[in-house]
């Protein structure tokens, strides 16, 4: 259960760097998407999750990086129109399937 939370933590602070560079776009976006989508696919390691596990976790992640973006971007605006609850609601369905993807992957038994 230790190495659960340690990979669900380090991916969830991949993804808040990601959407915290991608927020401005600042930086260069595919690089940094490149980056979560590898360390994405890396996280299930030591289970016996095969690539199509590995390849949902890391779309996942970056569904999460973007929308994450996206909802920062509104963040400090005063309207609250759909397009802010929809970025935001986004932002919350992608980190409930990517810890639902990554609880199964990392639980099952070999």
């Amino acid at each position: 259960m230790p190495g659960f939370l340690l990979r669900v933590c380090l991916l969830l602070a991949v993804e808040a760097g990601a959407a915290f560079l991608l927020r401005d776009s600042g930086a260069p976006w595919i690089p940094v998407l490149l980056g979560v989508f590898v360390l994405g696919s890396a996280v299930p390691q030591g289970t016996s999750a095969e690539f199509a596990g590995r390849f949902l976790v890391a779309a996942v992640a970056v569904g999460v990086a973007l929308a994450g973006a996206a909802a920062w971007a509104g963040y400090g605006r005063t309207d609250t129109g759909p397009d802010r609850w929809a970025a935001q609601a986004a932002t919350t369905v992608l980190l409930l399937v990517q810890t639902a993807t990554l609880m199964r992957l990392s639980l099952r038994r070999g």
